[in-house]
């Protein structure tokens, strides 16, 4: 006979772990997924289930392709939160505290920010209602770039149990996104980040001269750098070096924009680079 599977709150919080233990099942899926986009998405429901959440969120703030994937999967409502967090989380006081704190264990938004669910550009619907009760659980922090889980549910607090599993979980998610959520190599310098920007953006040589404020032959030079430095011989296959080592977005892995708002409600392996 199977074993029953434990309530969160029973889950035994030290000691050998029993053998249906979440987070060993977490932690084995997570194993063989090669995409941040698989391990989101193998993420996302598990914690619904095991912190009891009306919905979970992976959002990422403070890169090109910041915004939401969430659980669950409804495109609509993905977009709709990604306008109704931007106030809090992609430029107000939440991103602030992350990029300070960096990766803390997880705690309730009150303890980050006030009036949560009830001040203009604080509060999240579903379904109707005010989504009262937001877990935070950060993950990563590279530079400007910050990436967490949300926990959120209408009315009932977080209990002192569940904030405890979703430290738990923590570490195991932190460990098996951390090959995709890792700072940009190699490091350039400000000036090569700018010229490697503007590139992107489809500039001219002389125009980047322009915007910089530095001669076309300077421009040049940096590009030379760019190229020895990211072994690539043109502006097209310099820009997509770029693109999967991260010095665009700030974060490596595969294509952000699969990662995050996707038209596709049941997004599956097909869907990632």
């Amino acid at each position: 006979m199977t074993p029953a599977r434990l309530p969160a709150a029973a889950l035994p919080a030290t000691g050998a772990p029993s053998p249906t233990d979440p987070l060993l099942d977490l932690a084995g899926r997570l194993a063989v997924t090669g995409t941040l986009t698989d391990q989101v998405d193998t993420t996302l429901p598990l914690l619904a289930e095991q912190l009891h959440a009306t919905v979970t969120v992976f959002a990422v703030a403070g890169s090109r392709a910041a915004g939401v994937r969430c659980w669950p999967h409804d495109a609509g409502w993905a977009e709709a939160l990604r306008q109704g967090f931007a106030a809090s989380w992609e430029a107000g006081p939440m991103t602030l505290w992350f990029r300070r704190a960096g990766v803390v264990p997880a705690l309730p938004v009150e303890e980050v920010m006030s009036g949560w669910g009830t001040e203009p550009g604080r509060v999240l619907e579903h379904g109707g209602r005010v989504l009262h009760r937001l877990l935070i659980i950060p993950i990563a922090r590279t530079g400007a770039t910050i990436a967490a889980y949300f926990a959120a549910r209408h009315e009932e607090p977080f209990g002192d149990a569940e904030i405890a599993l979703a430290r738990r979980f923590q570490p195991v998610v932190v460990a098996s996104h951390g090959r995709f959520l890792r700072p940009p190599d190699p490091a350039l310098t400000a000036r090569q980040q700018s010229v490697l920007r503007l590139l992107a953006e489809g500039r001219t040589v002389r125009a980047i001269g322009s915007r910089l404020g530095i001669s076309q032959s300077t421009v040049d030079k940096h590009v030379r750098d760019l190229y020895r430095r990211l072994g690539t011989q043109d502006r097209a296959s310099t820009i997509r070096a770029a693109q999967v080592r991260g010095l665009l977005d700030g974060l490596v892995g595969e294509d952000w924009q699969d990662l995050l708002i996707t038209t596709d409600p049941h997004p599956g392996p097909s869907s990632a680079r």
